[in-house]
């Protein structure tokens, strides 16, 4: 049975090494504040969100951590700020609607993103994410996501269901060879994209022109001039 919550305000909720199940759950019209989930250092104890909708929301100062998420929809959610995820998961997660600014990382935490290695503890996390990855049939549904910006570092690109006309597929292989660099990309952070994704270790991103970015129009462009390259798919 799924308990629902309508237009409920939850502030500094935080979770930390619990290793919980956060499942059956829907928020309507609901405003998250200052929260965190599955904040920890052990694979083996990072939080579980199951079977989870999230509609109309909006969240200010949240992050979602190196959390394992299953089976959730997230249809509509404004954020004041950068929505960021640090190590998380995904397995048949839809994002749809009109969406703020979004950035899944492949890294465990900020410091370790900014230079400040802690080469175990994200080479166990890769591990983990890697061979979890390795038995899902797709991550993320973004085909009606309607962005402001999206950063998808953190997901394999084979794994994400996509518009071909906005969302495109970038392969390492691709990156590689280095084609991107002769394509005019004025206006655009492509290059920097690019550059960002190389430095992960995943085969494939997706790059996604935002629709809801005042800039979507010179973004898009710029990603079909990468497809016309035979950069992206």
């Amino acid at each position: 049975m799924t308990r629902v919550f309508h237009d409920q305000e939850f502030h500094s909720f935080f979770d930390r090494n619990s290793g919980k199940t956060f499942i059956n759950l829907e928020f309507r019209n609901c405003n998250f504040v200052s929260c965190r989930i599955s904040s920890t250092r052990d694979h083996r104890r990072r939080s579980k969100v199951r079977n989870v909708r999230i509609v109309d929301c909006e969240e200010r100062g949240c992050v979602l951590d190196a959390a394992i998420v299953e089976d959730v929809l997230v249809d509509g959610l404004k954020t004041h700020t950068l929505l960021q995820t640090w190590g998380a998961v995904f397995k048949h997660v839809t994002l749809r609607g009109k969406l703020g600014d979004l950035m899944i990382s492949p890294y465990v935490s900020a410091f370790i993103a900014s230079g400040m290695k802690d080469l175990n503890l994200q080479e166990a996390f890769d591990k983990a994410n890697h061979l979890y990855y390795s038995s899902a049939d797709w991550a993320l549904d973004i085909r009606e996501a309607e962005v402001v910006s999206a950063d998808l570092r953190g997901v394999p690109g084979r794994l994400v269901l996509r518009d071909p006309e906005t969302q495109f597929l970038l392969s390492r292989e691709n990156a590689l060879q280095g084609k991107w660099k002769d394509v005019d990309l004025t206006g655009t952070h492509w290059k920097t994209s690019i550059e960002f994704f190389l430095e992960t270790s995943l085969e494939s991103q997706v790059l996604v022109a935002p629709k809801k970015n005042p800039r979507f129009r010179p973004l898009l462009a710029g990603l079909w001039a990468l497809r016309d390259a035979g950069v992206l798919e």
